[in-house]
């Protein structure tokens, strides 16, 4: 299934794969969250206007959140403890499979075609 609404496949999707975490991470680092959702609604926005550099680099960001999360999930997962951080498991899976669908969905050729260099 190919999501075609523009205002979910550059904005909703692309801000909320990298910002899903669990709530007390959320709240703990709030600057930093609303630096990100800025940022990333900005990229949102010239990817919608056709600017082939944002497609790019909301690609790019994408698969970094990927990347950056897998590393994370295997340390974070369980604490030293042995206690598993269930919401962090659930929250990091979440996230990984919205980012690599956006990876793939994003370098498509039919969003590629409405690019402008």
């Amino acid at each position: 299934m190919k999501i075609t609404n523009p205002i979910l496949l550059f904005f909703v999707l692309p801000t909320l794969a990298p910002l899903l975490l669990p709530l007390d991470t959320l709240l703990s680092g709030l600057g930093a969250v609303a630096f990100a959702a800025v940022l990333l609604l900005f990229t949102g926005y010239f990817v919608s206007r056709g600017r082939a550099l944002a497609l790019t680099f909301s690609i790019f960001l994408q698969g970094l959140s990927f990347v950056v999360r897998l590393m994370l999930f295997f340390s974070g997962s369980v604490s030293a403890q042995g206690v598993v951080d269930w919401p962090f498991i659930i929250t990091s899976l979440l996230s990984m499979i919205i980012s690599i669908y956006l990876v793939f969905r994003l370098d498509d050729v039919d969003i590629r075609a409405q690019m402008r260099p």
